[in-house]
């Protein structure tokens, strides 16, 4: 069994922590992403069926829609980040199926998975709030071990960063878009390591979504056990991932841009969902006021 490293390096002051990028078992290379990919569908389906066994509700038809949505979101995540860098792919088509080198983006699964939750919600005629409380949270304790798998592949990219922990990465590894639109600040920050290695110090900004996601976990879970009515949690889920996400692109380097624009096109989405959400709260409490005022004119 070997281990491929050499790559990607934690750095704190003047020592450094290898993190490999896959392994060799028998011959066979074997992406840590893909390995922690399949972990996390796993524990998120043992999850899910806890948590609706817990609930009371139907566990095998929420076993059977989160295996469903696990394989759609999947594909509507690779399916948005190749929209977005479809020059990536134009003379390979056939890496599209790649998976285990990474390239998803969160967005383009979560979308999938509400867009076929509501369509077996339907189907089955069940509650699709009621389900969606659940499956966030699924959602959500699994979101700490893909940020891991991301680690391991050097996503997403930072921006620079030569502070205390920050991530090296080689040059070589670097896209050649980004290496193209960061070419000034390539060339005033790049250095050469002992080992003769060049490498670009950067922000780790898989570590930073792998912290947050943990708080977001701690932070549902208890308003799951104190959650008034249905869909509360995942209302609370869409919200807290979208300032998140929002939050990590200030951070990112390789960034996902509307088309002819530098707006990175997570920070709009995120935009529109905070916004939508905080305007159906605000709609909701100024609903409650005029009701409650009409309440006290009629008495």
């Amino acid at each position: 069994m070997t281990l491929r490293s050499g790559e990607v390096y934690f750095s704190e002051q003047n020592s450094s922590f290898i993190i490999p990028e896959s392994i060799s078992l028998f011959g066979l290379s074997i992406s840590f992403y893909g390995l922690f990919l399949v972990l996390a569908a796993l524990i998120g389906i043992i999850f899910v069926g806890e948590a609706a066994r817990r609930r009371k509700q139907d566990v095998e038809k929420c076993l059977t829609l989160i295996t469903i949505v696990i394989v759609c979101a999947l594909v509507g995540a690779r399916i948005h980040y190749v929209l977005f860098e479809w020059q990536s792919f134009v003379q390979n088509p056939i890496a599209f199926f790649q998976f285990r080198s990474g390239g998803l983006a969160y967005y383009g699964g979560l979308f999938s998975a509400w867009f076929v939750m509501k369509l077996f919600c339907r189907k089955t005629k069940t509650d699709f709030l009621q389900y969606a409380d659940t499956l966030c949270l699924g959602a959500a304790c699994v979101a700490p071990i893909i940020w891991t798998g991301c680690a391991f592949v050097r996503e997403p990219l930072g921006r620079f960063y030569d502070g205390v922990f920050s991530i090296r990465i080689e040059e070589e590894y670097l896209s050649r878009e980004i290496q193209v639109h960061y070419s000034d600040e390539l060339l005033n920050r790049t250095w050469s390591a002992e080992d003769s290695m060049v490498y670009i110090q950067m922000h780790p900004v898989a570590v930073y979504g792998l912290v947050l996601s943990v708080l977001l976990f701690v932070i549902l879970c208890i308003l799951a056990v104190k959650r008034r009515f249905d869909g509360e949690v995942f209302t609370a889920y869409l919200m807290m991932n979208a300032v998140m996400f929002f939050v990590l692109e200030l951070f990112r380097a390789d960034s996902a841009y509307v088309w002819g624009t530098d707006i990175p096109v997570n920070c709009v989405i995120s935009a529109v969902i905070i916004v939508t959400i905080a305007g159906g709260k605000v709609r909701t409490l100024l609903k409650r006021r005029k009701d409650r005022r009409r309440v006290f004119i009629h008495q």
